[in-house]
């Protein structure tokens, strides 16, 4: 099989030759990827070509926070503060005032560090929510230019936030619950707004294209550890306020729309609520995570979901680093075995290298990663 044939003999209910495997969000045939600009990366993205099937996650250019070009003036101010880094400061107008987000880059990572989010108070949110919106449908082009580039090397997977995604993103790390104690209206207020805007953009990805792989992301954001349980004791009031009631929506505009597939990314605290998630008709569930401290844990979440639906898993990036290879080989048959058996599994890791330079621990650890999958991976496992 090609890697296209075998991730979509996966996602179909149909038995691969062997489980896919892959680094996820890196495509290594990408000339112009992060990675691809640094010599650290070159034995990596070697391996990935030879080894992986590829997923590349394409986020289309939706405008100024789902708003067609032109609607918002956006004033952009960016500066190289030295030669490996930059600032970049976004200032938009409202009514009420101004809004600035302020953002520092640097070359040799993917991270960005926030120094100034747009919402800091009450009366940010209530500028925030002035913005004005446009219907705007995404040119798709890019989808399909690369979905042809890969060929048979892997898919394109559409990459789209759920309400919940965006407004946590306002803030600045950490601070949204906060506000959701302090201000609950007004957060009720923005996740509608994200709601309504995104609606429209669901909508027409769902109807353009088909036969794709569309993940949406968020839920993380309603569930212990980023929202701490000693200051939200409910925790079923807000993941159903917050993320059923919304995403109920989102997934049936997906569902009615063209012949494609649901991915949900959702990692931390997830088991308590999956079986409320499992209603909505997901069809792909990642990250799902062994560890050191959990072992068996995609065991336990294939008994929760059942056969029927794709888990997608395998190792937590922090034993990918700090491991052996000899580990890394057995964690990972471990993963195979707990996942595969029945053909709905792909093999990926939590998160993937970030910052250049990569160690040399760190990608014989990829690699090998890469290979055993491929190795072990085999039917019948």
């Amino acid at each position: 099989m090609t890697s296209k044939e075998r991730i979509e003999a996966v996602i179909q209910g149909k038995m691969p030759d062997r489980d896919p495997v892959s680094l996820y969000k890196i495509n290594p045939f990408e000339k112009h990827s992060f990675w691809a600009q640094y010599k650290s990366f070159e034995n990596l993205l070697s391996a990935a070509r030879e080894y992986q099937d590829t997923f590349h996650l394409w986020r289309p250019s939706t405008g100024f926070f789902f708003s067609a070009p032109g609607s918002i003036d956006i004033v952009v101010d960016e500066v190289e503060d030295t030669p490996l880094s930059k600032t970049l400061k976004l200032s938009v107008q409202t009514k009420r005032g101004s809004l600035q987000r302020i953002t520092r880059t640097f070359k040799t990572s993917t991270h960005h560090w926030i120094q100034k989010p747009w919402v800091e108070s009450e009366k940010d949110i209530l500028r925030f929510l002035e913005l004005p919106y446009a219907t705007f449908n995404p040119d798709i082009s890019e989808f399909f230019r690369i979905c042809n580039a890969l060929g048979d090397n892997g898919v394109c997977v559409i990459a789209l936030p759920n309400p919940l995604a965006v407004v946590y993103e306002l803030f600045a790390p950490g601070d949204m619950p906060h506000f959701i104690l302090s201000s609950p209206k007004l957060i009720s207020r923005l996740l509608d707004e994200m709601q309504r805007r995104l609606i429209n953009l669901y909508r027409f990805i769902s109807t353009s294209i088909t036969n794709a792989i569309i993940r949406i992301r968020g839920a993380e954001y309603a569930v212990a550890p980023n929202l701490p349980k000693e200051y939200f004791s409910d925790i079923k009031k807000y993941f159903n306020n917050f993320i059923l009631r919304y995403d109920r929506e989102l997934i049936g505009i997906l569902k009615r729309g063209g012949q494609n597939y649901v991915c949900y990314h959702w990692h931390g605290d997830i088991e308590e609520h999956l079986p409320f998630m499992l209603k909505l008709g997901i069809d792909i569930l990642e990250p799902v995570i062994n560890s050191v401290q959990k072992p068996y844990y995609i065991t336990r979440i294939r008994q929760i979901v059942g056969d029927n639906i794709v888990l997608m898993g395998g190792l937590n990036a922090e034993e990918l680093e700090f491991r052996s290879t000899a580990e890394i080989v057995v964690m990972t048959r471990d993963a195979i075995l707990q996942g595969g058996r029945m053909g709905r599994f792909v093999l990926i890791p939590s998160s993937i290298p970030k910052t250049s330079p990569l160690s040399l621990q760190m990608e014989k650890n990829y690699i090998q990663f890469l290979k055993t999958g491929v190795e072990s991976g085999k039917y019948s496992i």
